[in-house]
């Protein structure tokens, strides 16, 4: 019997990607496609007056202009997907040209020429809450207000001990996916097929559609190989609809990927948050009450504002503080758009509420690990004040296992400071919120071959998911991994789905496969019992084979599937209906919460240069199917978050004008930066699913902002209370 989940299985998506083969977005051919190139605006802020192309559209090969396209889409300006009367930021588009190859396309942007009118652009998020100067169409910069409150934070606030009053800043970030954005989409008799760098293509089809279903009959999306997300590909783009559309209007494939610089200047940013806060405790380090300003920057469109609310009614963390005041302001600003990316509102909660922890551990001269101790929830279920319900673990057992790291890591700290190095150790502790998304779905198949055929409605991008979902239907099939194949990403293949994202697929797909599987395993011994003449009820299925107990006779998946496609032209004599797949979909009724513990030594160079010394990260996230996937998202995470706290930040002058459109100036780890991280794991924190795993993917991003910064703040004996950190603070 085979024994596939729990162990370090190898992933099997690996092979087409390592010998070259896979087939991305910009990979894919079809006779007579057309090229699309995107004149962008390099002002942040104008009336927009004049688009003069005619010049372009004489160039041999450029076949069409398209400007002034606007459609109507849920919480984006009226100057979507193109700017028609008004430009809102940097890399807004105003023009697409459209030409037989690439090369014309891009050339022919030089021979259009722009008239507008420069209007003051709104850049600072503090000043853009005062609400003087409208940044987007003459509406309110106040994009959206909301005010989370919880029991009486102002009478215990006012009875604390002590108050921890500050600033905190998590700076604007840029996805930095491997594979920039792009799509092809391809008219054919009415219909689309439009191939995409996409992580939700069932979701991407519902979009479309509702845009151009008065143009098309239906639309088709397929999922290219894709190069990396982390959620900056999965909610509408202007590119999105101005290649359809383009498609559409010239009835022939338009192709359109992103150039690193302009992915820089169009995928949305994330992050950009201020929370000035006030925390009240206890003289004995009892959280007693925190009242917080959160502004968040949505840049010009408000698709984003849900971050805030993450992190809103997260603020608490995992710790028992019930009285709590947190008023969000979504502002507009004269930049690119936000939305989410890995941890999306979570890491940004922990940031706040692990370096209110460390103040006020400095603050009552208090251990970290007790007064997080004193304050960690310490049973299970429990309601945060938010109404966020903590589902399963054990905090306080994960913090006694991250406490003997801790201490080593500071005698090794103390050891290296008695050689005059400036060493410091930072520890958080994080609560997750994970299984976004209500359901998601999977299909079971039996092929001729007895192979297996596995497809989910999610849509991995790189993740491992196919392994662990192959890892899952062959162990409860009881057969042998190889003989499972896993496909997804196409719309048309299997009927409804959400895609990969908020840490959901394991979860969710995970589970719709397994029940879809054992839907089949009971198809398998109908048809086999039938082919066999024996009762349904005297069968059993054992390890791939389906046994009659009586006689002992058996047949194996291989042998029900060749009888029944055996022979084309018989007739079907059987009552059961020859069917070998079946369907599942799986949804819990709330969210699941994995946690965790980070805990870092590091050291700075007199020239503020950071090195990792050591790193451990330990999870929670219940039954952990493969290990071997789940370490490589953590170690992914971590050196992420290094960027985040280190070198990343979207950087804009007092006018509006990006600063970091080049990874010559926006700063993503590299080799020389990496580090190695230790990763160690409970299982006590199990959801309520039949396979009881929670995800993995964004938690170690979120346990890593406080617990580097904390090192770092340490190593340099300076205040930290903004990321990504200011160099010269680290210079001795």
């Amino acid at each position: 019997m085979s024994h596939y989940v729990g162990t370090r299985v190898k992933r099997i998506e690996d092979p087409k990607f390592i010998t070259g083969s896979a087939r991305y977005v910009d990979d894919i051919a079809y006779p007579g496609t057309l090229y699309m190139a995107i004149l962008r605006s390099t002002v942040p802020h104008a009336k927009l007056l004049k688009i003069d192309y005619e010049d372009a559209l004489k160039i041999p090969g450029v076949v069409g202009v398209i400007t002034g396209l606007n459609i109507e889409v849920e919480n984006r300006p009226r100057n979507f997907p193109m700017a028609k009367d008004e430009i809102l930021y940097v890399g807004q588009p105003i023009a697409a040209v459209i030409a037989e190859d690439r090369y014309k396309a891009y050339d022919a942007l030089d021979y259009i020429q722009v008239d507008y009118e420069p209007l003051p652009a709104v850049v600072d998020p503090e000043e853009a809450a005062k609400d003087k100067v409208k940044a987007v169409e003459d509406t309110s910069n106040i994009g959206y207000r909301w005010t989370y409150k919880a029991g009486n934070p102002e009478e215990e606030l006012a009875k604390s001990d002590v108050v921890i009053e500050t600033k905190l800043e998590i700076g604007r970030v840029y996805p930095a996916a491997m594979e920039p954005r792009g799509l092809l989409s391809v008219y054919q008799e009415g219909r689309l097929t439009v191939y995409a760098s996409t992580q939700a293509p069932h979701y991407m089809r519902k979009f479309l559609l509702d845009a151009f279903e008065n143009y098309v009959s239906d639309i088709r999306v397929v999922q290219a190989d894709t190069g990396g997300a982390f959620g900056s590909k999965m909610f509408p783009y202007p590119e999105d609809y101005i290649v359809t559309y383009a498609s559409i209007i010239h009835r022939r494939p338009v192709k359109w990927v992103a150039t690193r610089r302009e992915d820089l200047l169009s995928t949305y940013h994330s992050r950009a948050q201020i929370h000035k806060i006030r925390a009240g405790f206890t003289k004995n380090g009892e959280w007693r009450a925190l009242i917080d300003d959160l502004i968040i920057d949505l840049g010009t469109a408000t698709h984003g504002y849900y971050l805030a609310d993450i992190t809103a009614t997260l603020i608490s963390g995992p710790y028992k503080v019930r009285d709590i005041l947190v008023e969000v302001y979504g502002v507009r600003t004269n930049k690119t758009p936000l939305d989410q990316y890995r941890g999306a509102g979570r890491p940004e909660a922990a940031f706040v509420y692990e370096r209110i922890m460390d103040m006020a551990a400095d603050e009552l001269k208090m251990d970290p690990i007790e007064i997080r101790r004193r304050n960690l929830v310490t049973e299970l279920p429990y309601t945060n004040p938010f109404g966020h319900k903590y589902d399963s673990g054990n905090y306080l057992h994960l913090l006694s296992v991250a406490e003997s790291y801790y201490r080593d890591f500071e005698r090794r700290a103390e050891e290296l400071r008695r050689q005059g190095k400036r060493v410091g150790v930072g520890l958080s502790f994080y609560i997750e919120q994970n299984n976004f998304g209500p359901w998601e779905s999977a299909s079971v198949r039996v092929k001729s071959n007895g192979k297996i055929l596995v497809i989910i409605g999610a849509a991995p991008h790189g993740q491992g998911d196919a392994t662990a979902i192959a890892q899952i239907v062959a162990d409860e099939l009881g057969i042998d991994i190889g003989q499972i194949e896993v496909s997804w990403g196409d719309t048309e293949l299997i009927g409804e789905g959400f895609g990969t994202f908020g840490s959901r697929t394991l979860t969710l797909a995970g589970n719709a496969a397994l029940l879809a599987t054992r839907k089949l395993k009971d198809k398998l011994k109908r048809v086999g019992a039938a082919l066999m003449n024996v009762n349904y009820e005297g069968v059993i299925y054992e390890n791939g084979y389906v046994k009659d107990a009586k006689t002992g006779r058996s047949m194996s998946i291989k042998d029900i599937a060749t009888a029944l496609t055996a022979n084309p032209g018989s007739t079907w004599l059987y009552e059961v209906e020859p069917s070998l797949e079946d369907s599942a979909y799986f949804g819990l009724n709330d969210y699941t919460y994995p946690y965790g513990s980070h805990v870092a030594l590091v050291e700075v160079s007199e020239e503020g240069l950071i090195k990792v010394l050591d790193y451990v990260a330990i999870d929670d996230i219940g039954l952990v199917v493969n290990p071997m996937l789940a370490e490589g998202q953590v170690i992914g995470g971590v050196i992420q978050g290094f960027g985040e706290v280190v070198l990343e930040g979207v950087k804009y002058d007092d006018d509006g004008n990006p600063l970091t459109q080049t990874f010559g100036e926006y700063w993503i780890p590299t080799i020389m930066e990496a580090f190695n991280t230790k990763w160690y794991y409970l299982e006590e924190g199990k959801s309520n699913a039949p396979l009881p795993a929670k995800g993995i993917a964004e938690g170690p991003l979120i346990g890593v902002l406080p617990a580097l910064t904390r090192a770092i703040e340490r190593a340099v004996n300076r205040r930290i209370a903004k990321i990504p950190i200011d160099p010269s603070l680290l210079i001795k």
